[in-house]
């Protein structure tokens, strides 16, 4: 018993390659679909990390630079000052940081 779809559609090798066809071209037309969405979500995200990443970690950086440089100032007048004589106990009574009064031990080890 043949039903109405079978009129149209061949049989065999025949039938199966034109039934792939069809199916391949459905096929990269949704991948293309897909695709396309794919790289429009990918952008957006893309944009916002960097522009985020951009006004969270810009003004970080450039306190981590603007400390470091405070740092090396605050160990440059500790120098001159040990120059003159002032002890450890008299430069953390000034006020300055511990960090300026002893370098860090790993710097040391060579």
């Amino acid at each position: 018993m043949k039903t109405k779809n079978s009129k149209n559609q061949a049989g065999g090798i025949k039938g199966f390659l034109q039934r792939a066809g069809k199916s391949f071209q459905v096929g990269g037309l949704l991948a293309k679909d897909w695709g396309f969405w794919l790289a429009k979500k990918s952008g957006r995200i893309g944009f916002i990390l960097a522009t985020t990443s951009m006004v969270v970690l810009m003004p970080l950086m450039l306190e981590i630079g603007r400390e470091a440089q405070g740092l090396e100032v605050e160990r440059s007048q500790v120098k001159d000052l040990r120059s003159q004589g002032y002890a450890d106990r008299q430069l953390q009574e000034m006020g300055f940081s511990d960090s300026a009064l002893h370098s860090p031990s790993v710097a040391l080890k060579k």
